[in-house]
């Protein structure tokens, strides 16, 4: 998924060799046969379709196969398979289609049998043993089962070096040597085949010609295509050229070659390889480890190397030459190759021409860790005379330390790094943490500039933690309504996006993750570059209102991270906000009102999320846009439903304010089918869409339902923010908690702003119903990644009660009310049972606790158990069908209702959702609407990809008989489409 394997940082341990990656490996074998089984179950739903009951009957039945004419093109117009695809038993029906006779494999008859065999005392005792045997091309995989006994009675470590020693004459078949334990030396006097050495894990390969063969090793082929593929460990002594993709994937065995094929040691992580001769081209393609020396005697090996991750230089390290010279000498012991003879012979000239092939990223892994060594040895030669004075008093003591002494009657004791105690036996001092000078804290803009240009990007989810938007101190934030949260400083920010992987495959703007697919990798990159403006213009691409989103969402592409499979993930809603807050700061966020207009009138019903965000793709697209609100503020749930210390007004109007400037009008106090005529609408508009949201609220409906103090959350929340926004609460038109038992039943945002809202009054009390189970600390069996994460999350509410009343969490987990309790006409309180939750025959089913009935004391009960469709007057007026949830019946993946120009949008279509959600309806909704009114549109569907139908163009001849494509005009430019947009569509 992450697709880094090249680059050795798989954030969840597999495709990488680094110690602290693989120790992230969380997989179990139990999620494979999962997904398996999942794979089976569709495989027998496409079988019964088919009319199939098992996998024999449909094997060789290519009369199953159809043709999909629909893709037919100019050049496979003719083109017909069936003769070639004709299935055997058709022509012959004594032909079987499968397997119906068993293939005697004549495993008794391996050479494998004969090792193991002969190689009893190695493997009971452990004494040396050396077998002599011949071979032929169809003994393939020689050594592997014999390095199985090993492994499996001497574990990884296997057997001292050479016990087992085979003797090999002839060709080898396939796969020689794969796997080989350590302790196996397989020494072959003649050829092998593709794959010598795959997965070598610790034995040692020697392969050279017959000795009494007259031509030139050197020159000539001795062993196949990929060998030593994915070898581990061990050593390999190839006196003769290894064909094609050699060393692919080496990890860590040191190999002599006398030449390779193309594409060597692709892909390498780790390992020596020693080229004493020519190579193929594409050489060290992706290498990103170990260290390949290649002796370029012509001078042609340059040009055949990719050096997109590695560099070339010449091998000057003492260390590294000792090592090159070990290894040839190796070589020439072990093969009694002539070439290693005369580079030996002559090493001192030679060595200029070795080229050594560094992996930059291995080279800066090895200068750090140097660099640090050196450091540590620096650091450890010093003799510290006076030991820190803020030692603890028992270190200054056993150290010889006096306080009580001047500091030149201490001078004379050399402090140690192991203490002595009063038996003294040697006690290793605790690491003290770093303390950083006041020197060092006190950096100049400079400074601070250079050090933050340092920032990893590659490996930062390895060594950056996540740093989440602090909130304000919850006591002293719950005596205001301003906003919770603090910005991030464009510092953290920039560590915060170097911990985005840029994974091959995002899950995080996938199906799972951003509903809009925002394209999250490239503008955490554009931030880390301080590329703003970029990121700015990137992120509007896909989201109309990132102010909103990154306040209110509840952000799912987190939970699809790759990174949050086993850390924490990237936090992307907190830079998110932070691109769009900044783009108003500079001002780059003005009104771009289109440059041209269709004349076509398009009303919206709703100023919600989804009804402004297809007023403002559909006012891009050049056409007239009224949206039409029922309340005296635009916004709907955005300005009256969401507390102001989640989402302040402010940024609402701020946002209505540019829209407007854009050439967008708002009509307020507007109540579509209550005093707004619904058919005025129609017939004064081109098209119309339903985004009222999904605003009736779901009941509680038990014995005195109707006394005063049991209340919607909405008719609790809206009043208080609207009367905020009037009056900063001193009109008094608004629910007041103060001084009361506060009850909220239902969980979930709305309950948790009731919650923050009722703090904020100061009530007496305040306690949340919640019906269902307690939710597991992390993901549940049954929630994998990269599905939302249903974790239990302590929110902005529930952190203020925690505060501010005792510590108590207020949530109450399987609890359910079973009637209101009233004396004298007023509320006194609820009567509750707890409730048990049991899976039975799949389906989880409640029962009722005995015994566990308990009253609590309420003044004031708020309702926030979700919301069931739309409201009705609206719906009713328009004449639209609804389905059997009351949301607003439109056709599987359209927005178009049973009344033609009238479209649906948000969650008065889809029920009540996220906020992301109902931006995707109102994007995808202004598609549809524009396409209706325009025939065709380019405006963007998912991801800022414009939604185009395709259709092949007509094939013509010309003058000269040559086939040719028909060109069509190019349509009218339309506006609001920016260049990227049309050349992405076009493209």
């Amino acid at each position: 998924m992450n697709q880094a394997d090249i680059r050795n940082t798989c954030p969840v341990g597999i495709a990488t060799q680094d110690p602290a990656l693989r120790a992230k490996f969380a997989g179990q074998p139990e999620q494979v046969i999962n997904f398996f089984y999942y794979i089976i179950e569709e495989l027998r739903a496409i079988m019964a379709k088919l009319g199939f009951r098992t996998i024999n009957e449909m094997i060789g039945r290519a009369d199953k196969l159809c043709v999909d004419e629909t893709l037919r093109t100019p050049k496979t117009a003719l083109l017909d398979l069936s003769a070639i695809l004709k299935p055997a038993h058709l022509m012959r029906s004594d032909v079987a289609t499968y397997r119906v006779q068993p293939q005697d494999h004549k495993h008794y008859v391996r050479l494998d049998n004969k090792f193991i065999d002969e190689a009893e005392p190695a493997l009971n005792k452990g004494l040396p043993v050396e077998i002599d045997c011949d071979v032929v091309n169809t003994d393939r995989a020689l050594g592997t089962t014999l390095s199985y006994k090993v492994s499996k009675k001497y574990g990884e470590a296997g057997l001292p070096r050479d016990t087992i020693h085979i003797n090999m004459k002839g060709s080898a078949g396939q796969s020689l040597g794969a796997f080989l334990a350590p302790g196996i030396t397989i020494e072959l006097e003649g050829d092998a085949n593709d794959y010598v050495g795959k997965g070598l894990s610790g034995g040692r390969l020697i392969v050279y010609p017959p000795k009494q063969s007259k031509f030139k090793a050197e020159e000539n082929i001795i062993i196949g295509n990929v060998c030593f593929f994915g070898a581990t460990s061990g050593y390999a002594f190839v006196r003769g050229i290894a064909a094609e993709r050699f060393a692919v994937r080496n990890s860590g065995a040191n190999c002599v070659v006398e030449g390779t094929g193309d594409h060597g040691c692709e892909y390498m992580t780790g390992g020596r390889v020693v080229v004493l001769g020519l190579t193929g081209r594409n050489f060290a393609a992706g290498m990103s480890g170990g260290i390949a020396y290649v002796l370029d005697m012509a001078h042609s090996f340059g040009p055949k190397v990719n050096k997109g991750t590695v560099e070339l230089g010449p091998v000057s390290d003492p260390q590294e030459i000792a090592e090159l010279r070990s290894l040839i000498e190796d070589h020439r012991h072990f093969t009694g190759s002539e070439i290693a003879d005369r580079v030996l012979k002559n090493f001192n000239r030679v060595l200029p021409m070795f080229v050594r092939v560094m992996p930059l990223d291995y080279k800066r892994v090895l200068d750090e860790e140097a660099a640090r060594v050196a450091e540590e040895k620096k650091r450890m030669s010093v003799i510290d005379l006076i030991p820190s004075q803020t030692a603890s008093q028992v270190d200054l003591v056993t150290t010889g330390f006096d306080s009580a002494l001047p500091r030149d009657a201490n001078a004379l004791n050399i402090s140690t790094s192991r203490l002595v105690t009063p038996n003294l036996s040697p006690k290793v001092k605790p690491s003290e943490p770093q303390i950083v000078d006041v020197e060092d804290s006190m950096v100049d803009e400079n400074t601070s500039k250079e050090r933050m240009a340092k920032i990893d990007k590659t490996r930062g989810f390895m060594k950056y933690k996540r740093l989440n938007e602090s909130y304000r101190p919850t006591r002293k934030r719950v005596k205001d309504w301003k906003e919770i949260s603090t910005r991030l400083s464009p510092n953290e920010l920039k560590v915060q996006s170097a911990r985005c992987m840029d994974c091959g495959i995002p899950f995080c703007q996938s199906d799972t993750g951003c509903p809009i697919a925002n394209v999250i990798p490239k503008w955490n990159t554009l931030v880390f570059e301080d590329r703003w403006q970029d990121a700015l213009n990137r992120l509007l691409k896909t989201n109309n209102f990132p102010e909103f989103t990154g306040r209110v969402c509840p952000a799912p592409c987190e939970s699809a991270c790759v990174l949050g499979i086993n850390e924490a993930p990237v936090g992307i809603k907190s830079i998110e906000c932070a691109i769009i807050d900044k783009g108003f700061e500079e001002g780059w966020m003005v009104p771009r009102p289109p440059t041209h207009r269709t004349g076509k009138k398009v009303a919206i019903i709703g100023s919600g999320a989804a009804g402004l965000a297809a007023a403002d793709q559909l006012n891009r697209a050049g056409h007239l846009v009224t949206v039409y609100e029922r309340h005296d503020r635009i916004g709907g749930l955005l300005m009256y439903g969401i507390p102001n210390m989640k989402l302040d007004k402010a940024v609402v109007q701020r946002r209505v304010d540019l829209m407007a400037a854009e050439g967008i009008t708002f009509i307020n106090n507007a109540h579509v089918g209550v005093n707004v005529d619904a058919e005025d609408i129609k017939s004064t508009h081109d098209a119309v869409i339903v985004a009222t949201g999904a605003t009736w609220p779901r009941d509680l409906k038990l014995p005195n339902r109707d006394t005063d103090g049991i209340h919607f959350a909405m008719d609790f929340l809206m009043p208080n923010t609207k009367s905020l926004v009037d009056s900063n609460l001193e009109d008094g038109n608004y629910l007041s908690a103060k001084g009361k038992d506060v009850i909220v039943i239902g969980g979930g945002d709305t309950g948790n702003d009731c919650i923050g809202t009722s703090v904020r009054h100061g009530a007496k009390s305040v306690v949340n119903f919640e019906l269902l189970p307690e939710p597991p600390a992390s993901r549940a069996a049954g929630n994998p990644w990269p599905q939302f994460a249903r974790v239990k999350k302590t929110d902005y509410g529930h952190s203020e009660v925690i505060a501010n009343f005792g510590g108590k969490d207020p949530r109450e987990y399987c609890i359910s009310t079973k009637r209101f309790v009233v004396e004298d006409g007023k509320l006194k309180g609820l009567d509750t049972v707890r409730v048990e939750w049991t899976m039975v025959a799949g389906q989880w089913k409640m029962e009722e606790v005995k015994g566990s009935e308990k009253f609590y004391p309420a003044d004031l009960v708020l309702l926030a158990l979700g919301f069931l469709g739309p409201q009705k007057e609206c719906i009713e007026a328009l004449g639209v069908k609804q389905d059997p949830r009351s949301n607003v019946q439109t056709p599987s993946g359209k927005y178009s209702t049973n009344i033609p120009g009238v479209f649906a949008a948000g969650d008065a279509r889809r029920g009540q959702s996220l906020i992301v959600w109902a931006i995707q309806e109102g994007r995808k909704s202004a598609v549809e609407v524009d396409e209706f009114l325009m025939e065709t549109t380019r405006l963007p569907w998912q991801g800022a990809i414009s939604k185009r139908n395709w259709v092949a163009p007509k094939i013509i001849s010309n003058k000269d008989g040559n086939l040719a494509a028909a060109a069509s005009e190019a349509s009218e430019d339309r506006p609001g489409m920016d260049a990227e947009t049309i050349s992405v569509a076009a493209a």
